[in-house]
């Protein structure tokens, strides 16, 4: 689909065409209505809309509905079309998307960047996950690294022991004034994916959260239950029309940077094109939008409804990019990318950690293993991620590239013992009244002090969110870092 192109009459191919008519068929005679309410009926629309929305425009799937069953708006919602995306295209009937305008919301994004004070954090806990004890411990070490006026609030599963979790947070030495508890639903355990923090016209806090969250394979689940979350966390819930999560979304004063992974999402489930999602986000989030990734390169399965071929270095950007913002004197905004070949060139550190002799591969060949291992992903990762600092420069930022050290995805043979290492997943913000980045230590000497020295060639004072290398192994084995568990408040 084109998005500079508007034919004259949107149409799906021939082939759903087809089978539209073979499904009017084979339901014997009756009228479009007695089809529409036919439980029969639905369940063979509900698998046809799927598969076409994914191949063809929504406008067309929703005019070939319109004329051959005289569907309308509550059919197609019933047929779980996004109407609500639908109606802004006003000749949708006509089969024609001229006139498309998005929904605006008034919003913008909540202060990013290694400039702004961190204010509020908002972490989930999540006791029956199994991590509680990692947030917790997680959220002891950052009460004492990170400003003293930064105030927490912690968002507990609902059906949690709430005066259980306070009694533990007073165990670990933590100030009730600081830290407030309280219960509602989320989708993960990952504060940054499920709502982005917001600012609407009047000065308002406001969270918006994604239309549903792909959580699992097959399970698409609310981020959050609006209402309740409004009522616990004190802020505004606004639900956005589009399907993401905030750890493939990174911004700051500038601009608001997305993985091509996450068009691609939108496009299968939605049926809009390229130009047409970008046009939608950059009216939803208030904020001028870039793609990071091939979007042509991406793959959604609408059927499994998982993701089956990424164009991006990682499945989330977040785990490679970090927008610093302006700050001091520099002019240019500053940007993080991870940059793999400085993390080989600390390889022979890597490949010493004394974890390794504990694995049942003898040392020097698990060494040479591993060595080639991380040599032939960083070499495989690297043109991704040069592709997006090439973005980045463009768009007038300057690139700091800091050490990246990866195995494939589900290609560690030493089990639990994580081999990730990655300085993007920072938390940016003042720090003393300096710009800052806070970061998880890996424990490893020399690629600690390698990033900490790239964070002082970006201008900023690099802070350890705490001095435990555990928690940040633990998150990397949960695919995940400091910037996913830390969820910003405007």
């Amino acid at each position: 689909m084109n998005a500079n192109v508007i034919p004259a009459q949107e149409s799906v191919p021939p082939l759903w065409s087809e089978e539209l008519r073979l499904i009017r068929r084979s339901l014997g005679a009756g009228s479009s209505r007695k089809i529409l309410v036919s439980a029969h009926g639905v369940a063979r629309l509900l698998t046809w809309c799927r598969r076409a929305l994914a191949e063809s425009h929504l406008v067309a799937v929703a005019a070939t509905l319109h004329r051959a069953l005289g569907a309308d708006l509550d059919d197609l919602r019933a047929l779980r079309l996004p109407v609500d995306i639908l109606e802004q295209f006003p000749r949708w009937r006509a089969g024609s998307r001229a006139g498309f305008r998005p929904r605006d919301l008034g919003l913008r994004p909540a202060a990013a960047g290694a400039g702004f004070p961190l204010r509020a954090l908002r972490l989930q806990l999540s006791p029956s996950s199994g991590t509680a004890p990692l947030a917790l411990t997680l959220l002891r070490d950052l009460t004492r690294r990170l400003d003293p006026t930064v105030e927490f609030l912690v968002v507990a599963e609902r059906g949690a022991d709430l005066e259980r979790v306070r009694a533990s947070l007073r165990g670990l030495g933590i100030a009730d004034g600081r830290v407030r508890v309280v219960e509602a639903a989320s989708a993960t355990i990952y504060a940054q994916d499920n709502a982005r923090a917001a600012v609407d016209r009047d000065g308002g806090r406001v969270l918006l959260i994604p239309r549903a969250f792909h959580a699992h394979r097959a399970s698409v689940a609310p981020a959050m239950e609006a209402a309740e979350a409004e009522r616990a966390l004190g802020a505004k819930i606004v639900r956005s029309a589009l399907y993401w999560r905030g750890g493939n979304m990174v911004h700051d004063g500038e601009r608001c940077l997305i993985g091509a992974d996450t068009m691609a999402e939108n496009r299968a489930r939605l049926g809009l094109t390229h130009g047409e999602i970008v046009q939608s986000f950059r009216a939803e989030l208030g904020t001028d939008v870039v793609v990071l990734g091939d979007p042509s390169a991406a793959r959604f399965d609408a059927e499994a409804e998982d993701l089956t071929q990424s164009a991006q270095a990682a499945f989330h950007i977040d785990l490679d990019v970090s927008l610093l913002g302006r700050f001091g004197r520099r002019r240019r905004p500053v940007a993080l990318v991870a940059d793999p070949a400085l993390g080989l060139r600390l390889l022979p550190h890597i490949v010493r950690h004394a974890v390794l002799s504990r694995h049942f591969i003898p040392a020097n060949g698990a060494r040479a293993a591993l060595a080639g291992e991380f040599v032939a992903f960083g070499r495989e990762r690297q043109a991704v991620l040069r592709a997006y600092a090439d973005v980045l420069t463009e768009l007038g930022y300057r690139v700091v590239g800091v050490p990246d050290l990866r195995l494939r995805p589900r290609a560690n043979a030493f089990g639990a013992v994580n081999l990730g290492f990655s300085y993007c997943n920072v938390l940016p913000g003042l720090r003393g009244g300096r710009p800052a980045v806070h970061y998880l230590p890996w424990g490893v000497p020399a690629l600690d002090r390698r990033a900490e020295a790239r964070f002082r060639a970006a201008g900023v004072v690099p802070v350890k969110a705490s001095s435990n290398p555990a928690i940040g192994h633990t998150l990397m084995q949960l695919s995940a870092g400091l910037r996913c568990f830390c969820g910003p408040l405007a």
